[in-house]
């Protein structure tokens, strides 16, 4: 780990207004020098705000689902079986809001299954919220 990448993550920890002197150097352990502590204090006062909007920046952000649509259709197979086409629009909120589309087709088994598990799920939300 960098001394750069180190002083972002203590920074994203710390309180935003963690920005006095004496504030910062409450955290120091006893056994780091003065002169250290100093050090340390004048760069985190000094680079606090941008190393904060980076580590922003840098938080991962999963799409989040905006519509679905869905129909049947027939498999292009000898068998003919029809599947559920999923049509899925998710949106990217992180640095500029982006939609993306996503297709798949999921045949009577497969959605059996994927229906299982999303019955799981909301089951353990569910637990969740009664705790």
């Amino acid at each position: 780990m960098t001394v750069d990448s180190s002083a972002k993550c203590f920074s994203s920890k710390t309180s935003p207004t963690l920005t006095r002197k004496d504030d910062i150097q409450k955290l120091f352990p006893s056994e780091v020098l003065p002169e250290l502590q100093r050090l340390l204090t004048l760069l985190l006062q000094k680079f606090q705000r941008e190393w904060r909007a980076d580590v922003h920046m840098d938080k991962v952000s999963l799409p989040r689902l905006k519509t679905m649509t869905w129909n049947l259709a027939t498999q292009d197979s000898e068998v003919r079986e029809p599947v559920a086409v999923i049509n899925l629009k998710l949106q990217n909120d992180m640095q500029c809001p982006q939609e993306s589309d996503l297709s798949f087709q999921l045949a009577k088994e497969t959605l059996d299954t994927m229906l299982k598990s999303v019955y799981s799920i909301r089951d353990q939300l569910s637990n969740m919220g009664e705790t």
